[in-house]
């Protein structure tokens, strides 16, 4: 028996309901009497007792009782995925085309059905909600892909069956982070890491990429020791099993780590170590990511390669725009804003940081701010002073906000030079303390300097350049 994607909503089954109680309603809905439904299969009699639940057929007559019934094995088994797996498959080839709104518009009619115990209930339906959750965050809506995450995680926790719980789990690290709760990403990907017991092995699919992505939260909170150490455990131990993209994920953010310790010449390193070996495969997605780190890479090598990350960053889009989230979009137009600025086109690089930000919400603050960022220090060299001010401090509140300190502190002392550049030196040192306060440096600590010491000149504002991803 098939049934439509719209239909499949309404005939999903109780998965509460017994195995007796489901035969009933499935024959009385078919207006069939007892005798009707055993013909060839069972004596009446026994029909009446499966429906009280007294006995349990063999799964040799739950297959002719279901034939009699007109309906599938599945549907009279309790199994709620039947009917599901032709819009399942389609809407992850959508997805893998790059058009995930077309992938939810596939799985609309299932959503109402994707709880916690329905999504326990079997491997088919928890692709249904990986597959929705997937969507949702390619898309930009943080908030939903979170919810069906955490929904997926409990699933995994509650099934009896052997459920893929690893890439939900990576995935809820990682839009966590990227929606700037960087606490609850690190103690969900902690709490994976004891589940699977330490280092990483080649028993659990994902977990190269666990470390990768948990990595990447520690350095957005400005643990850069710990990230480095996290990333080299994996760098130095073993690559058989790995593949081409868990390992590139890990240069990856090494090579940003790396820049972020004041390494540039070794993140480059790394960088180019990544994009080699992501060339080797065919994961578009992949590539694009890696392709937009090397180029902030570059941006952070001294002097800054402007012209080489621009170049990378225009190969990159394409891809972007057919593979890649909208956050991963908006990250590269926040780079080439970056670049076009190096490149003294304020009014260019002005254009990408907006494009940036009409692709961001309030679900992506951290990227948020570093759009932010850019757009001020463009309308600053545009000469409009008080915008550059109200971009850099709502740039500064969002990372206050998102728990990453040290990119606010650099905010915060960009926003103190363009307050010292237009002579409001009250407001600089304002700016200034609110950037040790964010370093956690004591103001007591600081030494004044003598009143014949001018404030500095000429400097430029660049945009603060952190952005590590799995």
């Amino acid at each position: 028996m098939t049934a439509t994607p719209g239909r499949v909503r309404d005939s999903l089954p109780d998965i509460h309901e017994s195995f007796g109680a489901r035969l009933k309603r499935l024959r009385e809905a078919r207006r069939l009497t007892q005798a009707g439904v055993a013909r060839g299969v069972l004596h009446p009699s026994y029909i009446s007792l499966i429906e009280a639940d007294r006995r349990v057929p063999t799964p040799e007559v739950v297959q002719a009782l279901a034939a009699n019934l007109g309906v599938s094995v599945a549907e009279l088994s309790g199994d709620p995925v039947h009917d599901v797996a032709g819009p399942l498959a389609l809407a992850e080839a959508e997805r893998g085309l790059g058009r995930p709104a077309e992938a939810l518009d596939l799985l609309a009619s299932f959503v109402d059905d994707l709880s916690v115990e329905t999504c326990a209930s079997g491997s088919l339906m928890f692709r249904v909600g990986m597959a929705q959750a997937v969507a949702l965050e390619r898309l930009g809506d943080l908030d939903g892909a979170v919810s069906m995450y955490e929904r997926l995680r409990e699933a995994s926790d509650l099934s009896e069956e052997s459920l893929p719980w690893l890439p939900a789990t990576v995935a809820l690290v990682r839009c966590y982070r990227d929606a700037g709760d960087i606490s609850r990403a690190i103690d969900v990907g902690e709490d994976a890491v004891a589940r699977l017991h330490g280092a990483p092995t080649l028993e659990h699919d994902g977990h190269v990429t666990l470390i990768s992505t948990l990595s990447a939260a520690y350095a957005e909170r400005g643990d850069l020791l710990r990230a480095q150490l996290m990333l080299e455990d994996v760098l130095d131990g073993t690559t058989t099993g790995v593949s081409l993209d868990e390992r590139a994920g890990v240069l990856w953010n090494a090579s940003i780590t790396a820049v972020e310790r004041g390494n540039a010449g070794e993140g480059l390193r790394l960088a180019d170590q990544a994009v080699e070996l992501i060339s080797l495969g065919n994961n578009m997605r992949s590539r694009a990511g890696v392709m937009v780190a090397k180029a902030w890479v570059l941006l952070a090598q001294s002097p800054p390669r402007a012209k080489d990350a621009r170049a990378v960053l225009r190969q990159a889009l394409p891809l972007l725009r057919q593979h890649a989230s909208s956050l991963s979009l908006a990250s590269a137009e926040t780079e080439l804003a970056r670049a076009e600025l190096l490149l003294a086109r304020p009014e260019v690089a002005r254009r990408h940081a907006t494009n940036s930000l009409k692709r961001l919400g309030p679900d992506h603050p951290i990227e948020r701010a570093r759009a932010l960022t850019a757009l001020g220090a463009a309308v600053w060299a545009l000469g409009s002073p008080r915008d550059a001010r109200d971009f850099l401090g709502e740039a500064a509140s969002l990372l206050e906000s998102a728990q990453a300190p040290r990119q606010a502190a650099a905010v915060w002392r960009q926003l103190s030079d363009v307050y010292r550049s237009d002579g409001d030196f009250t407001r600089a040192m304002a700016a200034a303390d609110k950037a040790m306060d964010a370093t956690g440096l004591p103001r007591e600590t600081v030494v004044a300097l003598p009143a014949s010491a001018g404030p500095a000149r000429g400097r430029s504002v660049a945009s603060s350049h952190n952005h590590g991803t799995a």
